[in-house]
């Protein structure tokens, strides 16, 4: 059900956008966020619980400004927990590079891609230590900025993620499905113009 209502949102956004002029914006902007993120694992195998990992994340961002369209270079740390057992916990570091499309009013949406790796594990005495894999993902995000001071902007962010190699934690079982959703406010400030 939450995946489902995800991909309408993000469908709604792009129906939005398709076909309206870039807002104006000349400079490169540089974003610092803060969120939450909902992680869920669904296993190969009949009966399994899905893993559920559920925690904060932060991120910071830098976009250049390529004339009604951002790309964006970000990096992205998560400390997530087991929503069953809270005593498991993962710290991931994930750099992303997007495409963002910006439409009237600040309004954007665009495809990213970026990689997962496994930074470090908090687990309770005696349970093994997962290896550390990286993970190729593929994600959506959409967006609202709006200007609250003289290049200064509060940034509002959704996206949702989907694990393409499914690496990470195979040694547990096989994993069928993976994917996440996250959600961000931040703020915003230019920074100089790359003229591209």
């Amino acid at each position: 059900m939450f995946k489902k209502l995800a991909l309408c949102i993000l469908v709604a956004a792009v129906a939005m956008t398709t076909g309206l002029q870039a807002q104006e914006m000349t400079d490169d902007v540089a974003f610092l966020r803060a969120g939450y993120q909902w992680n869920t694992i669904k296993w190969d195998a009949s009966g399994q619980n899905d893993g559920k990992l559920n925690g904060f994340v932060i991120e910071g961002e830098y976009n250049l400004n390529l004339g009604g369209m951002l790309a964006g270079f970000s990096l992205e740390y998560a400390y997530v927990s087991d929503n069953d057992d809270k005593s498991w916990d993962y710290g991931f570091l994930s750099p992303m590079a997007s495409l963002k499309f910006l439409a009237p009013g600040g309004f954007y949406i665009g495809p990213g891609l970026s990689l997962r790796y496994l930074m470090s594990s908090y687990l309770p005495k005696g349970a093994g230590e997962p290896d550390s894999e990286v993970d190729l993902w593929v994600n959506g995000v959409a967006g609202f900025m709006t200007p609250v001071a003289e290049g200064i902007y509060v940034d509002l962010q959704a996206r949702f993620g989907w694990n393409l190699t499914k690496n990470q934690f195979s040694e547990v079982g096989d994993i069928d499905k993976n994917y996440d959703m996250a959600f961000y406010v931040g703020f915003g400030t230019r920074t100089r113009s790359t003229g591209i």
